[in-house]
């Protein structure tokens, strides 16, 4: 059963294309009329891409179990299949729900979000990106 039905999708969608405001000007997206977005500003955009991430999570869990993990924007998992086929499954996830993804495969070090995960030595480093000074 997903995680998110239709209902709180239509709700979610109504309440923002309501509130999408600047200036007491409604938005407008400017390349296409007929697309729904929300930018990472907005009061609640956090709250809608984790909405967005939890759909698109529910509909990888069904193909790939409890593998991958979601945080907002970033994803990360450890598979034991064929990139090839992984990579080709997760972007027709994505692209028939009109969302793109960026998929790297093969990799035995990454850093995510504060973590750099190393597969050969088993090790976990903290991790912070080029010129981000701690506050």
């Amino acid at each position: 059963m997903p995680i998110v039905t239709d209902p709180s999708v239509a709700i979610n969608m109504t309440i923002n294309m309501s509130l999408l405001f600047r200036k007491t000007v409604p938005w407008e997206k400017k390349t296409s009329n007929n697309q729904f977005d929300v930018t990472m500003g907005l009061f609640d955009g956090a709250e809608t891409f984790e909405l967005v991430g939890w759909y698109i999570l529910s509909l990888l869990t069904e193909k790939y179990g409890n593998s991958i993990s979601l945080y907002r924007d970033d994803g990360l998992s450890a598979l034991n299949k064929m990139p090839q086929d992984i990579k080709t499954d997760i972007c027709k996830i994505f692209r028939n729900n009109d969302l793109k993804i960026t998929v790297e495969a093969n990799l035995t070090k990454v850093n995510f979000l504060l973590v750099t995960l190393n597969l050969k030595s088993r090790k976990h480093l903290p991790y912070t990106k080029e010129g981000n000074t701690p506050l």
